[in-house]
């Protein structure tokens, strides 16, 4: 049997274009392709190919908005802060974690949770 590895991930969206203003100019992610859909470029740890995170028209019928999960930031405080500034939801604020990291919680446009996390300093 072969490794499996990741590849990325579909968001489907209400606005793909509200979407993408929130992945792009907010979180900084690269645009790599458009057309109806729009596939941004995601860097992942110890993988320079990335994945693809997906952002696709949501239809009736398909998935709801759930956890995403974890986005490394340079900032967590300073990130909720610019997030919370531009009119996104804040799910939890910022808080130390006893694994030694900084997190806190934003919804995407769609409700969609994500986990922001830097280390601590100590």
């Amino acid at each position: 049997m072969g490794t499996v590895t990741f590849d990325g991930f579909v968001i489907f969206c209400a606005d793909v274009a509200a979407s993408a203003r929130f992945y792009e100019g907010e979180l900084g992610l690269r645009r790599e392709s458009a057309a109806e859909d729009i596939n941004l470029y995601l860097p992942t740890k110890g993988e320079p190919e990335g994945a693809t995170l997906l952002l696709h028209a949501r239809h009736e019928g398909m998935p709801a908005p759930h956890e995403l999960g974890t986005f490394a930031v340079a900032d967590v405080d300073a990130t909720i802060q610019r997030l919370r500034s531009a009119g996104y939801r804040i799910s939890s604020e910022p808080a130390d974690q006893p694994w030694g990291v900084r997190e806190a919680g934003v919804l995407d446009p769609d409700g969609y949770g994500l986990t922001l996390s830097a280390p601590t300093d100590s």
